[in-house]
Formats: structure tokens, sequence, C-alpha cells
């Protein structure tokens, strides 16, 4: 019996289920871990700035040579409960190698919190970084922001919150790139993640990028890998529609081939077309 559009439970679980999907994801997180221990090693980062109180309200700052240049802003993914900004260092490689800044952004995952306070360490992080540009040597005016799978919802959902409600000016991010991004909830409501997560019916709605489209124009980057599965390409195709019909000139990253975290090393590597498209949005 279907449970989400022609899904029933297991084959709607499956469809979220990237792990399952990709038979050495550990080895990948192994080497996320080890590579970006490395590359910390080699360049110059403020590890653990903090935007609040809890541990994990804190953010890492790869600078740029020169400064006064923009910032890339990343939200690592695991559905909202795993994973930490430790394992994505190496994202900033290609965003340093053109003079750019990055930061990596924690936030406090679930099941100890909900989404509201997901979404609000996410903001805040923005809005320290907006405040501490002069001091981080950054240009405020310059900040972009992009994240993959749960930080990909989460790029979405910065894009459209009312900065300006938050004391801060509603252009405050400059452009955007989602990667495997969850624009629609609901079917993350429906399947075996809510089990940690907890998402109901108002959170769905409060906190579906679909439903809070950005207050302004601005750049979008949309990108999938090109092996996962139906429901994260049409998430996307979905996305894509309800921003260009909003007016917003959205720039999709075909990647022909990737698994789902095949399609975030790309975001950091240097040949990659989807580095270079954030490059050219960010330098536009």
């Amino acid at each position: 019996m279907p449970v989400y559009r022609s899904f029933d439970q297991e084959a709607l679980d499956n469809q979220y289920n990237v792990r399952a999907g990709i038979p050495d994801h550990l080895e990948v997180f192994a080497r996320w871990k080890t590579e970006s221990k490395r590359f910390r090693a080699e360049h110059t980062v403020r590890e653990d700035l903090r935007y609040g109180n809890d541990a994990q309200q804190a953010y890492d700052f790869f600078p740029a040579r020169t400064n006064g240049r923009p910032v890339l802003v990343f939200i690592h993914g695991g559905y909202w409960q795993s994973l930490d900004k430790s394992d994505f260092s190496t994202v900033a490689r290609p965003y340093l190698d053109a003079d750019i800044n990055v930061a990596v952004i924690n936030y406090r995952l679930a099941p100890s919190v909900r989404m509201a306070d997901i979404v609000s360490d996410n903001i805040e992080a923005i809005a320290n970084l907006y405040r501490n540009a002069e001091e981080l040597s950054f240009d405020r005016n310059a900040i972009f922001v992009s994240g993959s799978s749960a930080g990909g919802h989460l790029t979405a959902t910065l894009a459209g919150t009312d900065w300006e409600s938050r004391g801060l000016p509603n252009d405050v991010l400059k452009g955007a790139c989602a990667i495997s991004g969850l624009y629609d909830l609901e079917p993350i409501r429906l399947c075996y993640l809510n089990k940690v997560v907890g998402l109901d019916d108002a959170e769905v709605r409060a906190y579906s990028p679909k439903f809070h489209l950005p207050k302004r124009p601005l750049p979008f980057i949309l990108t999938v890998g090109g092996d996962e599965s139906d429901e994260f390409h049409r998430l996307q195709a979905e996305y894509q529609t309800l921003l260009n019909n909003h007016g917003l000139n959205v720039r999709i990253v075909r990647q022909a081939d990737g698994h789902h975290f095949d399609a975030v090393d790309r975001l950091g590597e240097p040949a990659a077309a989807l580095s270079k498209a954030v490059i050219e949005m960010i330098e536009s």
C-alpha cells in the first residue's frame, strides 16, 4: 500500500537510504576524516569559532590570502543527525586556490534538538559571520552558502529566510549552491529517517524550502549525483521549477554519474564542473 506517491514503506525507505546504496560508505567517511585532518594541518584555519553556547554551535574559518574577499559557507549533510564539520575541510581547496574564504559550519543534531533548533543554529552562524566580517577580514557583502543533502536543505532554507526580521539585510546571502538537497520534508516525515528527526506536519510546512522561497532574487546552483535515487532527482526538478517561476536565475550543474557522496566531493575538487560553477557565481 502506498505511503507516499507510488512508494510503499520499503520502497520509500530505499529511496532515501543513501548509505545502503553505497557499500563502501564507511571507507568514504574514513577518507573524509583523514584527508580533512591533513588539510587542516597544511592550511591556515581558525577552528571552533563559536556562535552559541553549545559545543556544536561553531564553525571553522579558512582565510583567503587577501583581505576583503568573499566567503563561501559550507553546511554538511548527515540527515540532520550525523557527521561533523571536521569531515569536510577539504571542501575549501578550490576556493582557497581562488582566494576565497571558506567557513564550514557545525550545528546541533537530532534527536537532541528539533528541526527548529537546527535551522536556528544555521541562521545564527550566518549572522555571526556577518557581524564578525571585519575581525575575520572578509567582505560581509559577499557571503555565499552551500551544502549537501541535509546541508542542501539548510542552504535552501537560509536562502528563503526573512533576514530583516533577524536584524540583517534581506540580501545578506549573495548566492547559493545546494547539492542533493531535500526541498520537501514530507517524504522524510514518512520514511525511516523520522524515527530520529521526529518531524510533524507543522514542521514539514514550516521548514520545507518549497514553501519558503527566497525573498529576493539571487543566483542559485542546483546539482545531484547522476546515480542518485529517483527521489533526489525529482526533488531537484520540482524545486528548480519553483525557483524559476519565482524569478530566480537557476543554474543546473549536471553530473553524468556519481552517488550521493561523490556529488559533494565534487564541490571540493578544483577541476570539477561544480566547483568551477561556484567560483564563477562568486566572482560574478
